[in-house]
């Protein structure tokens, strides 16, 4: 299986061999299911892949995902709301995503900061 390679317009190819290409700040969350992982991008739409998420991992954190919970990547600029008594992040389109204990004290910390500097139409409660 070919790896992941980014273009310099921010492309991130998925499968070289259909030419499976999606535009990295288009992309909302990753969501594993099981070897697999499911990409919902800001169109609505969502797209199956036979990787698993951690081939996704390494490559997007250079472009400011973070990882929340095993089986969640969130791209942090279309964080909607962050609910501490759920441990859950509200991302547009109508999508959560879990918070791990683990992550818990590393996305108030330091990431939420970061986050409401950047996008101030966030609604934070600590």
């Amino acid at each position: 299986m070919s790896s992941l390679i980014v273009r310099s317009n921010f492309e991130l190819i998925v499968d070289s061999k259909k030419s499976l290409a999606l535009i990295i700040e288009q992309i909302i969350m990753l969501e594993a299911e099981s070897n697999y992982t499911l990409i919902h991008t800001k169109d609505g739409n969502s797209c199956l892949y036979a990787r698993c998420i951690n081939a996704f991992d390494e490559e997007l954190a250079k472009y400011g995902f973070l990882r929340v919970h095993k089986s969640y990547i969130i791209n942090p600029k279309y964080v909607l709301d962050y609910v501490s008594k759920e441990s859950k992040i509200v991302l547009e389109n109508n999508l959560f995503a879990p918070v791990a204990r683990r992550k818990k004290s590393m996305i108030r910390v330091s990431s939420i900061r970061k986050i409401v500097g950047k996008y101030p139409r966030m609604n934070i409660n600590l």
